[in-house]
């Protein structure tokens, strides 16, 4: 039962991902940031009226650490959908795991062995094979430049890092209360920063917000959905077997980018996405 819960949290992510991309062509990617995590905030406000409630220092702490540095992961995902190919710029997410291996040590003193080697040389080897096409006579790095070069890239390397400093404190945060409270509280969290940027910049267009709003809706609802059956999954098996088939929302993304959007070079788009997931599965498992 578990592995159904666990499949379909890379195909709600990845209808999620088309859904944001479509969109941010009519409004502003922090809009489609703020509807990410204000349909769930609203959808799991009853939770403080459902759980016991654990309102210690440690939660408050970490919860909130979490919730400051995924308002901005939330806010560079979806500019890296907006300005990039879903097809290129979701399976940069697979990073989490290789930085992870640098912030891990530091963090709960985990060290990594020859799998975990082995799993940022596949990362290494299909995050190139995405960018093959760029490849210059003479300069084999290029494919690899070109993912520092391009600001959708860029943006979701940096999200992937983000994620693997979070991680650490959504464990802290989880094993101080529990998942669900967790959950309900972080919203909050990212939904006011989110707010403060949206307030700040003047990105509020309400006749923009109408014409999408079935797409932005959409968002949030498949972020519901995401968070529902990872918890879900997480309840019944390992995370590590829930994260790693997470990770194959890069390969569906890439399908979905072709057909939906027109996106090219998908055989070579999906063969790095599939390394870049094998290099996963080395890390986590």
């Amino acid at each position: 039962m578990w592995l159904l819960f666990a499949g379909m949290v890379p195909i709600v992510d990845s209808l999620r991902n088309v859904t944001s991309k479509r969109a941010s062509k009519r409004v502003d990617s922090l809009l489609v940031s703020w509807f990410n995590n204000l349909v769930p905030l609203v959808v799991f406000t009853p939770v403080w009226f459902i759980v016991e409630l654990k309102l210690n220092q440690e939660f408050f702490l970490f919860a909130t650490l979490s919730g400051i540095i995924n308002a901005a992961a939330a806010i560079l995902y979806h500019r890296a959908i907006m300005k990039g190919d879903v097809s290129e710029v979701v399976p940069m997410t697979a990073f989490t795991p290789l930085f992870l291996l640098a912030t891990s040590p530091i963090f709960v003193g985990e060290f990594p062995d020859w799998s975990g080697v082995t799993g940022v040389v596949l990362i290494t080897l299909g995050s190139y094979l995405l960018n093959v096409h760029t490849r210059e006579k003479g300069d084999v790095f290029a494919p690899l430049k070109a993912l520092v070069r391009k600001k959708s890239t860029r943006y979701m390397l940096v999200v992937a890092f983000i994620w693997a400093f979070s991680a650490n404190f959504d464990k802290r945060a989880i094993q101080a209360a529990s998942v669900w409270q967790y959950i309900a509280y972080v919203n909050v969290v990212i939904v006011a920063i989110v707010t403060v940027f949206i307030l700040t910049r003047k990105k509020i267009n309400l006749s923009e917000i109408r014409a999408e709003r079935g797409n932005l809706l959409l968002v949030g609802g498949f972020t519901v959905l995401a968070f529902v059956f990872q918890m879900t999954a997480l309840s019944m098996t390992l995370v590590a077997y829930v994260i790693a088939l997470k990770r194959t929302s890069g390969m569906i993304s890439a399908v979905l980018g072709h057909f939906i959007f027109k996106e090219e070079r998908l055989r070579e788009r999906l063969l790095g996405a599939a390394i870049m997931f094998a290099g996963v599965l080395f890390i986590v498992l």
